[in-house]
């Protein structure tokens, strides 16, 4: 039976998202779920039993060019690493910020090793690096680029048009709390990645990365909806996002 407060939706239902009261989200965690497709509605779900501090939403102007289609890079060179999956704790990273988000960064070692303008790319090929990638995946849908082009850099198997999905202004801020590992491969992770939004409610997103073309790619859900869950606490997470 799930948690008391959880609420767990498969990819081949639909719920409104004003089918339940409570829905407490902010536009840059809607934002989140529009990219994906996602349709959810948050109610309840308690609070979490780790104190957090977010930080006030942090919005990045699009450099000029961005919504053009981004232009291909360097190939990436970082080394494979260590394949250890980081199931007992957070590997070791600096924070940054993408966006309107707060993002973990170890540029030398799980990437990105590139950056340029909002566009970070090339994570280490192991299970740290799909970790990371994934975690940049979403703190990119909220630096007010396109739908379209956050899926045209960073996914593979999503529609060619986004139709109208353009980045949103949050009305709060929305970071990560927290991930665990559903499976790991060479070629390809699956992630379950908790965000954080507004009055502490979290939602695990199951998240699969593909390691294609020499990076990390988001694989968009063959129904357009990937498996979520809300969440009130951390439990059988590794949380991480204090900071």
């Amino acid at each position: 039976m799930a948690a008391e407060g959880s609420d767990r939706q498969s990819p081949g239902q639909e719920v409104s998202p004003w089918s339940r009261p409570g829905v407490l989200l902010s536009g840059a965690f809607l934002l989140v779920l529009v990219l994906l497709g996602i349709v959810v509605a948050v109610s309840g779900g308690g609070a979490r039993h780790r104190k957090t501090a977010v930080r006030a939403q942090i919005q990045t102007p699009a450099p000029a060019g961005a919504s053009s289609t981004p232009s291909s890079s360097t190939a990436c060179t970082l080394a494979s690493g260590a394949q250890a999956v980081p199931s007992a704790g957070p590997p070791p990273a600096r924070w940054g910020t993408v966006g309107a988000m707060e993002v973990p960064q170890s540029p030398g070692v799980y990437g990105p090793e590139r950056t340029h303008g909002i566009w970070s790319t090339c994570f280490a090929h192991s299970p740290t690096g799909a970790l990371l990638a994934a975690i940049n995946f979403y703190a990119e849908s909220t630096t007010g680029v396109s739908a379209e082009m956050v899926m045209k850099r960073y996914a593979v198997g999503a529609p060619s048009s986004m139709g109208n999905n353009e980045g949103l202004d949050g009305s709060g801020p929305v970071q990560l709390a927290g991930y665990r590992y559903v499976s790991y491969t060479p070629s390809q992770a699956e992630i379950s990645i908790v965000l954080q939004g507004p009055q502490e409610k979290t939602l695990a997103v199951v998240t699969t990365m593909s390691w294609r073309g020499g990076d990390w790619k988001y694989v968009f859900p063959s129904g357009g909806m990937p498996s979520y869950e809300v969440i009130p606490d951390l439990t059988g997470y590794v949380p991480w996002g204090d900071f």
